[in-house]
């Protein structure tokens, strides 16, 4: 929220509209990356809230019998266990949509192609692991619900 309060830069090349617009920009990806943040610490206390403590293998699988829907299986409640984590990485990439906003609105030129060099760099990396990730778990190749009991 701290980023809210940083003054825009005096010695831009941009028009008041267009420094508005960015302004207005930073701010839209700033708040929603709060929103992404808080709904993340939110349902992941829920959750954790709820599932904790002792608990007996009959209790755990009373649940399991009714956490499976009869049309999805375990697909909605392994929504809401991933939940945290997806508005986590929401919450990320809004803010780093608002630095990378400010970087164009506050530095000159030059800092420009060098940042905005260094944030393809780093989206590229991120993509070849992405990519080495999901290539390996395809390897495993293993289905969590057997649909061949329902032929």
């Amino acid at each position: 929220m701290a980023f809210l309060a940083i003054p825009t830069p005096a010695n831009t090349d941009y028009t008041a509209q267009q420094l508005s617009l960015l302004q207005n920009a930073i701010y839209t990806c700033s708040l929603v990356s709060t929103m992404f943040s808080i709904g993340s610490i939110i349902i992941g206390l829920l959750n954790t809230r709820m599932y904790r403590g002792a608990s007996s293998y009959r209790s755990i699988a009373t649940f399991l019998q009714r956490a499976q829907h009869l049309r999805y299986g375990f697909r909605p409640l392994a929504i809401v266990y991933a939940l945290p984590i997806a508005l986590l990485m929401w919450a990320v990439l809004s803010f780093a949509g608002a630095i990378t906003l400010y970087f164009l609105m506050a530095t000159s030129t030059d800092s420009r192609v060098a940042l905005l060099a260094l944030g393809t760099f780093l989206t590229g990396c991120t993509f070849v692991t992405i990519s080495y990730f999901w290539q390996l778990e395809r390897r495993w190749e293993y289905d969590v619900e057997d649909d061949s009991a329902d032929c």
